[in-house]
Formats: structure tokens, sequence, C-alpha cells
């Protein structure tokens, strides 16, 4: 009876497993789909702008990546695979390697694609909404949430505020990302990917272009009168806002020129920013509550310093938390749902999210 009961169980597992390989293979070629139909979307829409981001963006990641490689693994290596470090970064790479190198030759098209597309904008719909969106946020807060911000926060505590937001996110972003290319749990990083590609599908290119406006750091110079001269005052009486300041004329220079140039396209709503912060968020969490803790309190942040840094309404944020919510939720729901079932309890080599 216990032999005929075992016997029984690797048949269920083996079935399990070779359902969830199944799941995990057809949503991949699906993703892969989904992002090669964006990535030739843009080509279409604007073919030479593509082209020239695309050659900027090689070279961004011919010398980023690198880096970010050899202290991510170096770090896990540390972590987990001691005695012998170097051996466990080289079975790594044979093991991981190419199906985290398919992750990234598709983040660097379509992260080419996502510019081609802000930067396009406004030539599709042009800039309208921002006196709705700062209306609403008015009427939401009583007052500007701009002022609000800069009054719980002052120089030199506001350094904290401009480093999370204009330095921290961007580890936070590609980190993040190289650690699920090389991650070896096929179910939540394929969640996770379809999330990421969803969000910056509906936030940074659909939405987008349906709320086509500029931010309050921007509002004064496409809208004319005074608006915002508030915070542009704050923002140059910080000398920590510095980088804000850079990146403002930078984008500025790149619009009114209309040169294509990296991380360029002007549009606030909603923020990309909270978007991935919240993103993260969610897939932190699924480590422990510490980790939880760290990820929400960090997206906390960003939405704080997207207002405080005059780059975004409050509005925007709350549309993208609200949409990379219901991304999470759906993922989850739907996405591989018969196969993650399957896998409880039969002892499978894949680590599950810690209970909350």
């Amino acid at each position: 009876m216990s032999a005929h009961t075992g016997q029984r169980g690797r048949d269920r597992r083996s079935l399990a497993v070779f359902d969830l390989d199944i799941a995990v293979t057809r949503s991949d070629w699906l993703l892969a789909a989904l992002c090669l139909t964006c990535i030739a979307a843009a080509i279409c829409l604007r073919p030479e702008r593509y082209l020239r981001l695309s050659i900027q963006y090689f070279g961004t990641f011919l010398s980023v990546l690198p880096v970010l490689l050899v202290v991510g693994l170096g770090l896990a290596a540390l972590m987990y695979g001691r005695p012998t470090p170097t051996r466990f970064m080289v079975r790594v790479l044979r093991e991981r390697g190419p199906a985290a190198a398919r992750v990234v030759l598709l983040f660097f098209l379509g992260i080419t694609a996502f510019t081609t597309f802000r930067i396009t904008i406004p030539e599709i719909v042009p800039y309208y909404a921002d006196p709705k969106l700062a209306e609403l946020d008015l009427w939401l807060h009583g007052i500007d949430p701009w002022v609000w911000t800069h009054r719980i926060v002052s120089e030199p505590a506001s350094m904290l505020v401009f480093k999370a937001y204009m330095s921290w996110w961007f580890m936070q972003w590609f980190g993040v990302m190289l650690f699920v290319a090389f991650w070896n749990n096929p179910v939540r990083r394929i969640r996770y990917l379809w999330a990421f590609a969803l969000t910056m599908i509906f936030c940074g290119a659909v939405l987008a272009t349906m709320l086509s406006s500029t931010g309050p750091i921007f509002y004064d110079r496409f809208y004319g009168g005074d608006r915002f001269a508030g915070v542009l005052a704050a923002l140059l009486a910080d000398p920590h806002a510095l980088p804000v300041r850079f990146a403002a004329n930078y984008l500025l220079d790149a619009h009114d020129s209309g040169r294509s140039r990296l991380g360029t396209g002007i549009t606030a709503m909603p923020s990309m920013h909270v978007a991935i912060a919240t993103l993260n968020a969610f897939f932190l969490t699924g480590f422990g509550r510490r980790w939880a803790f760290a990820g929400w309190s960090f997206a906390a942040l960003i939405l704080f310093g997207s207002v405080y840094t005059g780059w975004h309404y409050a509005v925007d944020g709350y549309l993208s938390i609200l949409v990379v919510s219901a991304i999470w939720y759906l993922t989850g729901r739907f996405l591989l749902p018969q196969a993650s079932r399957d896998t409880v309890g039969l002892d499978l080599p894949l680590p599950e999210p810690v209970s909350q």
C-alpha cells in the first residue's frame, strides 16, 4: 500500500513538473511575442528615432551591464557560494546565463521602444491635461501637494529625497530586473516579467498618451503664467536639487531641439517612478516582512519625491499605484494558476513566498 502511494506521489510530482514547464514555456513565448509586437510598433512609428536611440542605449548597456553583473553575482556568491564563490558564479552564468541574456536583450529593445513612444506622445496628442490634473490635485488636498511636501522636508533633509528619486530608484529598477533575469523560480519570475511589461505598456505608453501632460516643473513653460513658479523657486534655492534642474534642462533641450536622446520624453501622468517602485514593492513582499517593509517604504519615499521634485502631480502617483496593483493582482490570478497550484506540497525546488 505504501509503495503504491509513493509511486502515485512520484507520478503526480512528475506530472506537475511537466505541466509547469509547459505553462512557463507558453507564457515565455507569449510575453516575448507581446514585447516584440510593441518593439515593432515603435520601429514602424518612428524608425529613424528608434535606430538613434538603440545606438545610444547599446553604448550605455555595454558600459553599465558588466559592472552590475559583477557586483550582483559577487554579492550573491559571498552570501550563497561559500566556500567557493568563483565556482558559484561560473555555475550561475552557465546554468542561468542564456535565459538571463534573453531577458536583458528584450529589456534593451523594449526600453528603446519605450523612449521612442514617450518622445512621440506630444506629436500624437499635444499636452492638454495639466490644468485639469493641477485642479484635481488642489481639490483633493486643499492645497498644491508640492507646498505640503516642502513644509514637511527642507534642506538638508531634502538631500535624501533627491538622492532616492534621482539615483537610488534607478539602482533598484536595474538591480531587481537583473536579479529576476537570473532567478531560477519560473513561476514568480514570469509573473514579474509579465507585470513589468504590462506596467511599461499601460502606464508608460497607453495612459501617458491618453493623459498627455508635462508635470508641474514644466507647467509654466508649456502653458504660460506662473501657476507653479513657487516649486521652481524652491528647487532653485535648494543646492541638493541640482540633479533635478539639470535633468529638466536636458529634457527641455531635447524637446525643443527635436533630438532623440537617452531617457528623454516629457510625460507626467502616470508616474513611471511610482509605478516601478510599487511593482518592486509587491515583488519584494514575497520575500518576507523585512523586504516588504523596505520595498513599501521606498515606494512611499518615491511617491513623496515625485511631488517634492516637481516632476509630478500627486494624482500621477495615485493612478500608477492603482494600475500596478490591478496588474499585479491579475498576473497572480490568471498567469499560470493551475501550474502554481499543482506544485503546492510536492517538495519542488521552487522557493515560495514567505507567509505574511
